[in-house]
């Protein structure tokens, strides 16, 4: 078994809603009941090169009930209808704390990263929080993470609150 140690951060949000022109051409859906492919699929398109596995390596049972759950919300952003990036929202009771969400994925694939469409998937992600009425947002980032992730949170106003170091099992001989 091969291993790797990596460092994971939890951050909550501080912040307020940067106020910015939509500058880029794109539409973002809530994606109620999403077919499990698409998910997979965009899942893997914004992961892959970060090992994002947890959710491809659970069965398609467990995961339909997850993401089909009417607490846990996927956003899909699309430019030219092609997904280019996803949020996704957790506030089930039973995993977080009442009045508490988690941003348990935030992404997009590469080709997308630095032109300024994080920024308005976040400003999307936190607009959607702000309606459901809920206060405290909580994200975690580690060190597989695109290197600009964690200064991306913290310039939109998210504060590391816990850190941990970890070993993950990555390959299997």
């Amino acid at each position: 078994m091969k291993s790797k140690s990596i460092n994971i951060k939890w951050l909550e949000f501080c912040g307020s809603i940067e106020k910015i022109s939509k500058k880029n051409n794109y539409e973002i859906y809530h994606h109620k009941n999403i077919n499990l492919d698409e998910y997979k699929k965009i899942y893997n398109d914004v992961g892959k090169k970060y090992n994002w596995l947890g959710r491809l390596n659970i069965k398609d049972n467990e995961l339909k009930k997850i993401i089909h759950d009417s607490k846990v919300e996927i956003h899909i952003m699309k430019k030219n209808e092609r997904n280019i990036g996803f949020f996704e929202l957790d506030y089930r009771n039973d995993y977080l704390k009442e009045k508490e969400i988690r941003i348990v994925h935030f992404g997009l694939i590469d080709e997308y990263i630095a032109r300024g469409f994080g920024l308005e998937l976040m400003n999307n992600a936190i607009t959607r929080i702000s309606d459901l009425g809920i206060n405290k947002i909580i994200l975690q980032t580690n060190s597989l993470d695109h290197d600009r992730a964690l200064p991306f949170y913290e310039k939109y106003g998210f504060k590391v609150f816990a850190e941990e170091t970890k070993n993950i099992i990555y390959s299997v001989n």
